[in-house]
């Protein structure tokens, strides 16, 4: 009898959820906003549309005008993301509470909610294979698009068009087509590396930061085979004058030197029955019991892998902070 319930009961869960799925496409479909952060340089306004309350985007004037001078900037062929980016870093202006960075940029600038769409940005999206919803007559060179994610698509909507949902929105685009188009075209063009999903280069990463801004710091191979430590904010806008230059294998020297240091002041009696003390390191210390790992990897440094290396380093360190001629290490006991 219980096997029976369950049974019925996932049926039930499976059904609820494949009806979410059809109402959200089924609003999509209709240019219902489906809820989020509105975009950069507008707002959100109750309407009521088809007898249903929701919402629409507004034109937020101060915004808006900064989203068309991106565009203006990005349309010139000598204009890179790093010279945005640092243009409005030096002015202090914020997006969303932040600096702008180019992943942010180069979504700001691939979104079709800011095209004023016409029969141009229908054949465009038609010749890359997206599932237009609205008809070409709605392509009436005023309102902007909303791009939804295919349902069977299994790539980003803003990387690779095909597959994915485009519906002209109720509000009106900020560019023209024909700006838009010009900026969406050079975007094909960059070339996109890939991002490691692993650490590759060194077992530092995702611990050392910046010391000056806090911002992760990206170990970058040069010509002669050396890595340095590179600020990745200082990458982006060169808003921060980074921690100079350090090599990769320096810090990585020293970091194993002090990781040995301090299981060294663990081990003696006083050092280890203050440390016990802190609920914190008592959990550490009961894990380091269990495995007996972290202690043997340093000793035996010189031989065991990357992954063990980045292992060790999780279990010791919270964080690495670099500034020029020093490294500040907060450890986890």
């Amino acid at each position: 009898m219980l096997n029976i319930c369950i049974v019925f009961a996932q049926l039930e869960c499976e059904t609820i959820q494949k009806r979410v799925s059809d109402a959200y496409y089924s609003r999509s479909q209709k240019g219902f906003r489906m809820g989020g952060k509105p975009p950069y340089g507008y707002r959100l306004e109750e309407i009521l549309m088809e007898g249903i309350h929701t919402k629409k985007l507004v034109e937020e004037p101060g915004e808006a005008a900064i989203v068309r001078e991106i565009f203006d900037m990005y349309e010139q062929p000598d204009t890179s993301y790093g010279d945005i980016t640092r243009y409005y870093a030096e002015k202090g202006v914020q997006f969303y509470g932040k600096e702008l960075i180019r992943s942010m940029l180069a979504q700001l600038l691939r979104n079709p909610v800011y095209v004023r769409a016409d029969m141009d940005v229908y054949r465009f999206f038609r010749s890359h294979g997206t599932n237009i919803v609205s008809s070409p007559e709605q392509f009436d060179g005023i309102h902007g698009c909303y791009l939804y994610q295919g349902r069977d698509a299994q790539t980003d909507k803003l990387q690779n068009l095909k597959g994915h949902m485009l519906v002209v929105a109720p509000h009106e685009g900020l560019v023209s087509s024909e700006q838009w188009l010009n900026c969406r075209i050079k975007l094909m063009r960059n070339k996109t590396i890939q991002a490691n999903r692993k650490a590759v280069n060194t077992w530092l990463a995702g611990k050392v930061k910046c010391g000056n801004c806090g911002y992760a710091l990206m170990s970058i191979k040069i010509q002669s085979g050396k890595q340095y430590l590179r600020c990745t904010k200082r990458l982006n806008n060169k808003a921060c004058p980074g921690c100079g230059k350090v090599y990769t294998e320096d810090v990585e020297n020293y970091v194993y030197k002090e990781m040995v240091r301090k299981l060294r002041e663990g081990q003696s009696p006083a050092a280890y029955t203050n440390l016990k003390e802190n609920p914190q390191v008592k959990q550490i210390y009961r894990e380091i019991e269990e495995m007996e790992k972290v202690a043997s990897n340093i000793s035996l440094w010189g031989e065991i892998d990357f992954e063990e290396k980045r292992f060790t380093v999780d279990k010791m360190i919270r964080s690495l902070r670099v500034f020029p001629g020093s490294v500040q290490i907060q450890w986890k006991f």
